[in-house]
């Protein structure tokens, strides 16, 4: 980004392509991370505040999708705690993204499919922010390990630990609500076995 002049029409017009280009990946993130379509908004509006106002701090060496994630990550953690503490722990899932589906799958499949990522979304919501943040930016923004490294400032060790951790935490809390998924899976598997 050259142009350091806030008030400028190159900057305006650079700041409107940067939101026109990441707005729908920045609301993904924090909706994943907050659970809340209204909260997501939230986060979209502040992140690209801060990005507005420090746009000429961005240092040209780096990626800027790894400073934008950063930023929504942070933010989204954020409205999760202050959401928390006004209003206790709460779970609201409207507005979720469809998962994209086959075509060729029949009705059942899809309600089944749409019926799984609704309850991966609510056992997720469940974790601590930390937990839910590298498990959505790792699967549902399909970020590399490095990326993750970069984009939450650990070191690669800590990317493993914390996914992992994340992986046991997400199937405790699936197993505990849903343990029909854990049943169904036993018997698939013993099917596939014979």
């Amino acid at each position: 980004m050259a142009c350091k002049n806030p008030e400028g029409e190159g900057f305006e017009a650079a700041f409107e392509a940067i939101f026109l280009k990441y707005r729908d990946r920045v609301y993904s993130i924090a909706y994943r991370v907050t659970g809340s379509s209204m909260d997501a908004m939230d986060v979209v509006q502040e992140s690209f505040s801060i990005i507005f106002r420090k746009l000429e701090t961005f240092r040209a060496g780096s990626l800027f999708s790894t400073w934008l994630f950063r930023i929504v990550v942070n933010a989204s953690i954020d409205q999760r705690r202050r959401e928390q503490k006004n209003f206790g722990p709460y779970f609201q899932f409207e507005d979720a993204a469809e998962p994209m589906l086959n075509s060729a799958l029949n009705p059942e499949a899809i309600a089944a499919t749409k019926e799984l990522g609704s309850q991966v979304q609510e056992a997720m919501q469940k974790l601590s922010p930390k937990l839910r943040v590298i498990l959505a930016l790792r699967y549902l923004e399909d970020m590399s390990y490095d990326s993750l490294a970069v984009t939450l400032g650990l070191s690669m060790g800590t990317v493993k630990s914390r996914l992992a951790r994340a992986h046991i935490a997400l199937e405790k809390v699936l197993r505990a609500q849903y343990p029909h998924l854990h049943d169904q899976d036993s018997e698939q598997r013993a099917e596939g076995a014979s």
